[in-house]
């Protein structure tokens, strides 16, 4: 979705800078700015096309970061208004897109403080924002609130689009989408950066007694019960993924097989349900679907023992 947005953004960016190519310019430096940017554009483009999902969101961001630079320069160094007026205009539209595509964090981190030092800059030392004329105050009212209202709005609807796309409506663990998406990035982080990580497969046991015998309505509790149980007691960037039915894998980054052994012993022992778990390291001849697959080896074998315990 982020890359969606992207290419949608830097078309219509590519077709703007193209007409403006066709404006006077008051000298040949504005005329190449003109033109870099265009190309920026294009450049885009062009990268999204060829690499579509593995186009690197970082040159979208140094993108945004180029018109934010632009916005200051304009709105608090010069006496242009018809480029302070595009880029009041322009500026809440970057916080939406900025908010959308990154995390909440990064987009705040980079809109606020830039927004804050233009007013002041503009307002104390430069008239050309506007401030001096009478609708000057209601410039900088308009530009704040549209720039909240961008940034709440971005960051809403990724909210939502990441709970329609990524998550298990039943249990609010992250489905198997998810799944695929942050465990082979798990995977290449891990190899990129000679760390380790594992995976564990947990499977609930006597889900099928529970459904028979007390209705599904309590075995979605049940499975509920166990996604909660095990999101409060993982670790701080490990996912709860829902494999299917009553299967969930725990993507464990940074945790080798020793350490993630433990890490799941200790959540299976505080844990009011009954269910078995497998876990299995990567190796760089792994795959996830591989990693996944000798982890639900260990599972059922640790659960062939528990049971032989049993009887």
């Amino acid at each position: 979705m982020e890359i969606a947005v992207t290419g949608m953004v830097a078309c219509f960016l590519t077709v703007f800078y193209g007409l403006n190519l066709f404006n006077t310019f008051a000298s040949e430096a504005l005329q190449l700015v003109a033109f870099g940017r265009f190309a920026g554009a294009v450049a885009v483009v062009a990268l999204i096309v060829v690499l579509r999902d593995a186009f690197p969101l970082w040159i979208a961001y140094a993108g945004a970061l180029v018109e934010l630079t632009a916005f200051v320069y304009f709105v608090g160094f010069t006496v242009n208004h018809e480029q302070i007026v595009f880029r009041l205009q322009e500026f809440p539209l970057i916080a939406l897109y900025l908010a959308w595509v990154f995390p909440p964090k990064i987009s705040r981190a980079t809109i606020y403080p830039v927004l804050v030092f233009t007013i002041w800059y503009s307002m104390l030392f430069s008239p050309a924002v506007g401030t001096e004329h009478q609708n000057g105050l209601l410039n900088v009212l308009s530009l704040v609130f549209f720039t909240v209202v961008g940034m709440f709005v971005g960051s809403y609807v990724k909210r939502k689009f990441t709970q329609q796309t990524e998550l298990d409506v039943l249990t609010g663990a992250h489905n198997r989408r998810a799944l695929g998406r942050y465990g082979d990035a798990a995977l290449v982080q891990a190899r990129k950066q000679n760390q380790p990580v594992s995976v564990a497969l947990v499977d609930m046991d006597g889900f099928k007694q529970i459904n028979d015998q007390l209705g599904h309505a309590a075995g979605d509790e049940a499975l509920r019960g166990l996604v909660r149980h095990l999101k409060k007691s993982v670790r701080k960037g490990d996912l709860v993924t829902r494999l299917g039915g009553d299967e969930f894998v725990l993507i464990l980054p940074g945790a080798g097989f020793d350490q993630a052994q433990q890490l799941m012993e200790r959540i299976h022992a505080s844990s009011e349900h009954r269910w078995s778990f497998g876990v299995a390291a990567a190796t760089p001849e792994d795959n996830l679907s591989m990693l996944i697959l000798r982890a639900d080896r260990a599972m059922y074998i640790s659960k062939r023992e528990r049971t032989g315990r049993r009887d």
